[in-house]
């Protein structure tokens, strides 16, 4: 399964409720929501920035699947999305391109 890591933030352009007990139920909705994703195991990890309006998780899974799981929360969260390389893998990557520069020359 692939990992990414997810920069959120909170779309502040969005159209939030001013209905404040309306706003509260889309809110909790939202957190059951990754709290099912979480106990699924798709979501690993996921932490809030201090600022309040923001955080990460990382996310196992497919490209599908993540495509899924952040258009319910659209367009309320926007997202910075990175595809995860384990390091072993990237490390490889990088010597053996360094590896098939030096036979080029």
């Amino acid at each position: 399964m692939t990992k990414f890591l997810l920069l959120w933030r909170l779309n502040l352009l969005a159209p939030w409720s001013s209905d404040r007990r309306e706003a509260e139920e889309n809110v909790e909705a939202k957190f059951d929501a990754m709290e099912r994703f979480m106990d699924a195991g798709m979501v690993k990890e996921n932490a809030f920035f201090v600022d309040g309006n923001s955080g990460c998780f990382i996310f196992e899974g497919t490209s599908q699947d993540l495509f899924r799981m952040t258009s319910r929360f659209s367009p309320f969260i926007e997202y910075d999305v990175r595809e995860m390389i384990p390091y072993e893998i990237g490390k490889d990557t990088v010597l053996e391109s360094l590896h098939e520069k030096t036979l080029e020359r």
